[in-house]
């Protein structure tokens, strides 16, 4: 069971936000719903979730308190914050804290038909948000790819996603994440507004001089069919040195050549041109491509930050793997735990597949690793991959400098064991039924 705490005295929030987790076919998830900040602190410490929401407009609970005790402790919330606000106000404020590791701040009215796309983006994104430090600690280099709407609360939850991560696994420092924050919002706002939307300078400064939110616009241009088939691409390349970010969008591109400069006095009073110049300022090595319709840009970590978390496993090289090779055999003695960098594994009993594994589930091995026994399945490759070997006495010298390494490890197994139990009794039902 996958258990998703709510903080909030607000029944039909609660129901709300039940209904929205009934649609997870195929995933155990139940709502707890704590009204104190006292209560949800214990769960947390004791629970350690990896999400959490709470409702910031409930005049009930001191939730910014709640806020700062999370925040003071990075081990009690393992993920991170969807957050609930009744006023724009209210969500400035949030999404102004720069220590809170929010993952997106959503308004009391579209809580209802925002928070399902939310959770699946979450959902379909674990291993970025729920690998923190451990990531860090395995592989230097990452790299990936999304596909967004034209729906700025998408953009929200991806630059927070990328953001979070980068700083929990100590890569920025919270200045650092604030201003790459601030670049991945203004550059894919201007994708899915100038690109995708084609809104013009004009349409755009006619709205805004009516004091419409920019939202209203894009959604109005969404309801056309060519607009709404739309994605932005974005996509990121992680190395220890430096994060390097691409943004592309559909459109027919702009003469990003002949924006204007709006820190000169004729242009001090424009609506436009600020985002790509506060970009520019933020980071480094921006660049367009001829057509107008991609972006790159680099943010360059500090060197101080690279010795804070010590790489453990990082002298460990990765070892390759081919399609159809054989990691290990059904009733092989288990002596190494896998890392699982990239590839999709066949999980194999007794010759019939039963699962798969891939990066998000973060180890192969580990149910006979902890367990001191033999092997329980064998793991083949469907595709290429890499996997880094881990020796049981390399992880118990990992576990002495982080102990919570046996928890997170523990935690993995209860799930899986979870997970198999519930497709054995659909397994069941099913054979019962024919």
């Amino acid at each position: 069971m996958y258990m998703i705490p709510i903080v909030t005295t607000d029944k039909i929030l609660i129901e709300n936000t039940s209904s929205a987790l009934d649609k997870f076919i195929g995933d155990a998830i139940e709502l707890i719903s704590f009204g104190d900040v006292e209560k949800t602190v214990e769960y947390l410490s004791i629970e350690m979730p990896e999400l959490l929401i709470v409702n910031f407009s409930d005049h009930e609970i001191d939730t910014f308190d709640l806020l700062d005790k999370i925040m003071g402790d990075s081990w009690l919330l393992h993920g991170g914050i969807i957050g609930i606000c009744r006023t724009s106000k209210e969500i400035e404020r949030i999404e102004m804290i720069k220590g809170a590791n929010l993952i997106i701040a959503i308004d009391y009215e579209d809580f209802k038909d925002y928070i399902f796309k939310v959770l699946s983006i979450i959902f379909n994104n674990r291993r970025i948000l729920f690998q923190r430090e451990i990531s860090s600690d395995f592989i230097q280099n990452i790299s990936g790819s999304f596909k967004l709407k034209n729906d700025t609360y998408e953009v929200k939850c991806y630059v927070n996603l990328i953001c979070n991560f980068l700083f929990n696994s100590n890569r920025l420092k919270l200045e650092q994440k604030f201003n790459l924050k601030l670049a991945l919002t203004e550059m894919l706002f201007n994708a899915i507004e100038h690109g995708n939307c084609e809104i013009s300078y004009e349409e755009k400064s006619e709205w805004l001089e009516k004091s419409l939110e920019i939202d209203s616009l894009i959604s109005e241009k969404s309801r056309q069919k060519e607009i709404s088939e739309r994605k932005v691409t974005f996509e990121y390349s992680i190395s220890p040195q430096k994060g390097i970010f691409s943004i592309i969008d559909e459109g027919k591109g702009f003469d990003w050549r002949n924006v204007k400069d709006v820190t000169k006095d004729e242009n001090i009073l424009e609506l436009h041109g600020r985002g790509i110049l506060i970009t520019r300022a933020l980071v480094s090595n921006l660049k367009y491509n001829e057509k107008g319709n991609e972006v790159s840009f680099e943010v360059i970590f500090e060197k101080e930050l690279a010795g804070l978390t010590p790489g453990l496993f990082q002298s460990i090289p990765a070892r390759d793997i081919v399609e159809g090779e054989i990691i290990f055999k059904q009733g092989e003695p288990s002596d190494y735990l896998y890392y699982i960098v990239k590839g999709v594994y066949s999980v194999i009993v007794n010759e019939k597949v039963v699962s798969t594994l891939t990066p998000d589930d973060i180890f192969m091995g580990e149910m006979s690793f902890l367990l001191n026994n033999q092997r329980s399945a064998t793991i083949k490759a469907q595709t290429s991959g890499r996997l880094i070997e881990i020796s049981k006495k390399d992880f118990v010298e990992a576990i002495r400098e982080k102990p919570h390494y046996a928890l997170f490890l523990c935690r993995l197994l209860a799930q899986r064991i979870d997970r198999s139990n519930l497709r054995k009794t659909e397994s069941d039902i099913d054979n019962t039924i024919e």
